[in-house]
């Protein structure tokens, strides 16, 4: 995969995100609905107009199961005036818009096949506009084939660090951002969230902006809720519900900073914190893993107790370990580059020194 174009893939974003993709389908949760031919049906019982587009808008939606209420977004055709400057239901005159497939379908119940699904569809073609191969179609005309979010977890996750980090894997919400503070120079706006529930993935979204120095990111997912040109909108926090309360962090690493002189930091250290003792083993590659057992071999151990990722940290002097449970060591190197000190989750000090003691 070449180099992640990620100014392309948010551009493809800020054009999309309020309206269908450029296949012209939006996925329910069992059929695709394609508006060329919705909107000639319409237009055959003069529901709408020629001129009317198709969009997404925020609205009321209810669970008819329960009898209650919430926002949701529907998909609409609405007269041209209003096409990305207006992104709510209230804000459109009844005679300009026509309201074609409500959130939950026509049962009016959540979970239900008629229920729109199109988060991951529109993530992958996000992508794809940014370079990312293997994504979509294998031919021109071919049904777009990415559309579920333990689908998009899996192809990304399998793929090389290289090209991808798993920075986290369905970790809760504090410890992601924890990570998102802590690799602030490293997240950046095309990186993938996907969010999961007893292992398995049922939600998806893309940074669109990261702030390089709180962390402080917005995502986007196909939906008037998650999208950072609304005010106040945009937070992925918002979508660690119970539903999907664990997030998973998939970080396209070709514009990491290089390592450089501190590959020579690879190789076995104890790490002391509290009471208890650590050996982990920095890979060259960025890589790491950690165990609690002393090791006996020179080499990185074969089945660790975890794996994650190491980078560069702000200064020269520093470097940030990520690992995929959420938990994330942000250590200063002494002089010598032989030891460190530093904290995990920045509350537990820590100490580690090179070598296997």
């Amino acid at each position: 995969m070449a180099a992640m174009k990620r100014a392309d893939a948010v551009a493809y974003a800020k054009n999309h995100w309020f309206r269908p993709t450029d296949d012209n389908l939006v996925w329910a949760k069992s059929f695709a609905i394609n508006v060329v031919t919705l909107k000639a049906s319409l237009l055959a019982k003069k529901k709408v107009e020629a001129d009317w587009e198709p969009v997404f808008l925020r609205k009321i939606a209810t669970d008819v199961s329960t009898g209650t209420p919430g926002e949701a977004d529907g998909l609409y055709f609405v007269d041209p005036a209003h096409v990305g400057t207006k992104f709510l239901e209230k804000d459109i005159p009844a005679s300009d818009r026509f309201l074609a497939h409500d959130w939950f379908g026509t049962a009016g119940v959540p979970g239900s096949p008629g229920g729109l699904n199109d988060c991951t569809a529109y993530v992958s073609h996000c992508l794809v506009a940014g370079g990312v191969t293997y994504l979509g179609p294998s031919s021109p005309g071919d049904v777009w084939p990415t559309r579920g979010a333990q689908q998009i977890y899996n192809l990304l996750s399998e793929r090389p660090a290289t090209q991808v980090k798993r920075l986290t894997n369905m970790a809760g919400e504090a410890d992601v951002e924890l990570v998102f503070k802590a690799l602030a120079h490293i997240v950046k706006p095309g990186d993938v969230l996907t969010f999961a529930r007893n292992g398995r993935n049922g939600h998806c979204g893309m940074l669109v902006t990261v702030d390089s120095t709180t962390g402080d990111a917005r995502m986007t997912c196909h939906s008037t809720l998650d999208h950072a040109d609304l005010p106040g909108e945009g937070t992925w926090q918002i979508r660690t519900t119970p539903e999907h309360p664990f997030v998973s962090v998939l970080h396209f690493s070709h514009d990491d900073p290089p390592l450089g002189a501190l590959t020579a930091l690879a190789g076995w250290w104890t790490v002391t914190m509290g009471s208890s003792t650590y050996y982990y083993f920095l890979l060259q590659g960025g890589g790491c893993r950690w165990v609690s057992k002393k090791p006996t071999g020179a080499g990185a151990p074969g089945s660790p107790k975890g794996r994650g990722h190491w980078f560069a940290g702000t200064t020269a002097d520093s470097i940030v370990i990520a690992w995929e449970s959420g938990t994330v060591d942000e250590v200063t190197l002494a002089a010598d580059k032989k030891s460190f000190t530093g904290k995990e989750n920045r509350t537990a000090a820590l100490t580690g020194a090179v070598g296997v003691a």
